[in-house]
């Protein structure tokens, strides 16, 4: 059963993070457009992201769906050369969520987003490749959550979070240099694998008044252990992987593993009703990327038997701001501003994910095409700051290398549209 599910989510799917770390936030087109802050009042259905505790106060079945659009870029050098731009095109990331009130104040709801997701994607022989020439990281969240309402301005809730991750990595080992002195190298390498792991989430959503409200949400750690395989091809002078792996007591091909934890955050936000028409809202989120310590890829029979990735990030604060105000009785404009830290070291670091600090500034539209039927517009645009640090890579003796490793005019256009429904 989990195969079946895992290829439906493969299938509809394709994430690429431009946020800090390897974080995701883009739940719909409404919360992007404010800057996420809709922890304290969502009010429809996609609270079961933003605030799960919020489900709650429903009073009908809802409904909403949407997808967003993304697509980054940025001019890379290394050792101050410049490398072809890293721009590997549009990913998609879509959502579905579900609200249904029950009675005796309890109300149970259902979320499929993305929490997690990177890819970057490098012209074949560029200056690092060494390190990474291709990366994806797929992520899908099935989460159900029950709530209950205590009184008319409290309420809490519990769920669970099923992850699935999958991994690929494309390199290319060793180039650039030559075997003997005379033959380059021209190995390429394959590492991919997924894997199901659980997690959870609390929350609670507190109406301080008719027009205040606070929400503060729990997600735990979810440990995965990423199962899959390892190939090498090409050659290494006058022979082929297979033989150059033989005489290092190795094989071209391999089962590989790998553990990667998703870290735990704790978010707050506030939503205040500043008149009937005009609403503003402020979230807060702290994760421990500190957990991330380093990724550890064994593979048996491989060269080596595997390598160790170190990363040694630090802990992080995402702050966003947003606004509402429906200019019409079906029109509502949105905007709003996001930072997002960057918790990779400069001593530790890896091409699989360009680092630095995000600034992003949402925009969006709503519109009400029926009584009970609302569409959501939403652009956003990231600015990347300028960033560099030293890449190690391994060479055919043994040894490290490092090379500077720069980003510039990092940029990324988000774009995405939602519906929501209320029976």
């Amino acid at each position: 059963m989990k195969k079946l599910i895992a290829s439906v989510v493969v299938a509809t799917s394709l994430n690429l993070a431009f946020a800090a770390g390897f974080g995701i936030y883009e739940a719909s087109a409404r919360g992007n457009a404010v800057g996420g802050s809709l922890v304290g009042d969502a009010g429809d259905a996609t609270a079961n992201y933003y605030n799960p505790a919020n489900i709650a106060f429903a009073t009908n079945i809802q409904l909403a769906a949407g997808v967003t659009f993304i697509n980054p870029f940025c001019d890379v050098e290394v050792n101050h050369r410049p490398q072809n731009k890293m721009n590997p095109g549009w990913f998609t990331v879509p959502t579905f969520f579900v609200t249904v009130p029950l009675p005796a104040d309890f109300a149970i709801g259902w979320g499929n987003y993305t929490e997690y997701g990177l890819g970057t994607h490098y012209s074949p022989g560029w200056a690092l490749a060494a390190d990474t020439q291709k990366t994806t990281m797929r992520q899908v969240t099935l989460n159900p959550n029950l709530a209950y309402r205590f009184t008319d301005w409290m309420s809490a809730s519990v769920g669970i979070r099923e992850s699935w991750i999958g991994f690929e990595n494309h390199k290319q080992p060793y180039h650039g240099e030559y075997y003997g002195g005379v033959a380059p190298y021209k190995l390429f390498t394959k590492l991919k694998g997924d894997d199901w792991a659980t997690g959870w989430n609390a929350a609670i959503d507190i109406k301080a008044t008719e027009d205040l409200s606070f929400g503060l949400v729990y997600r735990s750690k979810i440990k995965h252990k990423i199962r899959g395989d390892f190939d090498m091809g090409g050659s290494v002078g006058p022979y082929g992987a297979g033989a150059a792996a033989a005489m290092l007591g190795a094989s071209a091909h391999s089962h590989a593993s790998a553990w990667l934890t998703l870290p735990q955050s704790v978010t707050f936000g506030a939503n205040y009703k500043v008149t009937e028409r005009y609403r503003v809202g402020t979230s807060l989120t702290w994760t421990e990327w500190s957990s991330v310590n380093s990724i550890n890829f064994v593979i048996p029979d491989g060269p080596g038997g595997g390598y160790r990735l170190p990363l040694r990030w630090k802990d992080t604060v995402r702050v966003g701001f947003g606004m509402e105000y429906d200019l019409l009785d079906w029109l509502t404009i949105r905007g709003g501003y996001t930072f997002d830290e960057d918790p990779t070291s400069k001593k530790h670091s890896t091409t699989m994910l360009p680092c630095g600090d995000r600034h992003i500034i949402g925009s969006g539209l709503g519109f009400k095409l029926a009584e009970n039927l609302y569409l959501d517009l939403g652009y956003s645009f990231i600015r990347m700051n300028n960033e560099h640090y030293m890449v190690r890579y391994g060479r055919s003796d043994g040894s490290y290398g490092a090379r500077r490793y720069s980003t510039r005019n990092g940029h990324s256009h988000l774009v995405s549209a939602s519906l929501r429904y209320s029976f």
